[in-house]
């Protein structure tokens, strides 16, 4: 969108303009003046709508290189994983995790690194010894708690730390995870209680790092990180002290409402924050029942579900049906049928690793 300050001197511009004409001039000049004034219309309407504020974020945070996911039992949520066309899955073998304290201490987990549509995702189960891992899964269950960013090396990573601790955010942990092809080294930043998830980087020295898109049966391609949050405004405020954009907030209208296959009248809030490519959605609940009320009473505030986009949204919801997973909630917006309408649909995914997926399909002409 076009700066504000950009905005402001083209519509001084447009209207000074307009006010140079007298009426006889207007009138000789009518499809110029009805020119003049839809382009000033065009900049009004785009400067109520153009972001409050910016924030030049540091290019790491671009781009999320994975999310921390911890489970169970890691061998029935790759199973089950791979069961619903999600097939590329690398299981890491032998990791030997070592936490980095006043001393350092191993932590026996096991861990595979998942390819979803375009997503990647570290699986983590905790099988001996203390971390930030097991203390999650004793507090909040199975699910996503850390989203991490790849940085180059040392010198990069102390960067980004310091322009956080200008903020007062510390490190919570640091974690060397040991594989087979190399070392992958975690700083954790102490973001969640205030933040709802923890923002973690890593330096990935291994020598076979695979980008896969995440090729998967129903083609879903990812779209979205989503957090359920009680209230936008102590996160949003956390969020823009650490330097990064602030929450816009959309309350826009909702058809078709379901819960678990029933009509119901729920309602919520949307923020968004935007990295490059990376989409972040906040979703405050209002009205019950929903399934980020239900989250936040389960597992607290935090990463609620990932959003994928999908051609067919019809085909996929009788695939994960015949699946037997069930469609937890549901809806559309805009007029159906018509350009800028769609649908949405949250599939309950919970015992494939405690997480829900949403489904986002667009009209397309």
């Amino acid at each position: 969108m076009v700066p504000r300050t950009y905005h402001g001197v083209l519509l001084w511009f447009c209207v000074h303009s307009l006010l140079k004409f007298d009426i006889v001039i207007l009138i000789n000049h009518l499809r110029y003046a009805m020119k003049s004034l839809t382009i000033c219309f065009i900049l009004v309407f785009s400067l109520s709508f153009s972001p409050a504020h910016t924030a030049d974020v540091h290019p790491v945070y671009r781009k999320v290189d994975h999310i921390i996911w911890v489970v169970r039992d890691l061998k029935s949520v790759q199973k089950g994983w791979m069961d619903i066309g999600f097939t590329e899955i690398e299981r890491l073998s032998n990791p030997k995790l070592t936490s980095h304290g006043l001393r350092d201490e191993k932590v026996k987990i096991r861990a595979a690194m998942a390819h979803l549509g375009g997503a990647r995702a570290l699986w983590v189960e905790s099988l001996a010894g203390e971390s930030i891992f097991s203390r999650y899964l004793d507090n909040h269950g199975e699910g996503a708690l850390a989203l991490i960013h790849r940085v180059r090396d040392k010198a990069e990573l102390h960067e980004v730390t310091q322009e956080l601790a200008r903020a007062n955010i510390g490190k919570i942990a640091t974690y060397t995870l040991q594989t087979r092809t190399g070392a992958m080294h975690y700083t954790i930043m102490d973001t969640r209680d205030k933040g709802k998830y923890y923002l973690g980087f890593v330096i990935d020295e291994r020598s076979d790092i695979k980008n896969g898109e995440g090729q998967n049966l129903q083609n879903l391609h990812f779209s979205q990180y989503a957090f359920a949050i009680s209230d936008e405004r102590p996160v949003s405020e956390f969020w823009t002290s650490a330097g990064f954009t602030p929450l816009q907030i959309t309350h826009g209208a909702i058809t078709d409402k379901e819960y678990f296959g029933q009509k119901a009248d729920f309602d919520m809030k949307l923020g968004w924050q935007r990295f490059g490519a990376v989409v972040y959605e906040w979703i405050i609940p209002l009205k019950p029942p929903t399934v980020y009320a239900d989250h936040i009473r389960m597992h607290g505030e935090g990463i609620q579900h990932f959003g994928f986009d999908v051609a067919d949204m019809d085909t996929a919801l009788d695939f994960f049906e015949r699946k037997g997973y069930k469609v937890s909630m549901s809806g559309g917006w805009g007029e159906r049928a018509k350009p800028g309408s769609g649908r949405f649909a949250y599939i309950d995914l919970s015992k494939l690793g405690g997480m829900t997926i949403e489904l986002l399909w667009n009209y397309k002409e």
